[in-house]
């Protein structure tokens, strides 16, 4: 069967940026590089907690 798992991440991360949308582009670029480098992960993000949960995808069926 095929479930979705739907992820909250709950953090924040300081950054050197002269301009909030220098700061936000900073932050993606980091968060994309992280999320590749499992060994990065979680601790340059400052991430707080993770939650995971899963459900059953549309139109499959438990058994």
């Amino acid at each position: 069967m095929k479930y979705k798992v739907e992820w909250v991440i709950n953090g924040e991360v300081s950054v050197e940026a002269s301009s909030k949308e220098e700061a936000e582009q900073v932050a993606q670029q980091l968060l994309v590089a992280t999320l590749t480098d499992s060994s990065r992960w979680p601790a340059d993000l400052g991430a707080l907690g993770i939650q995971g949960a899963a459900t059953l995808a549309e139109g499959d069926l438990a058994s």
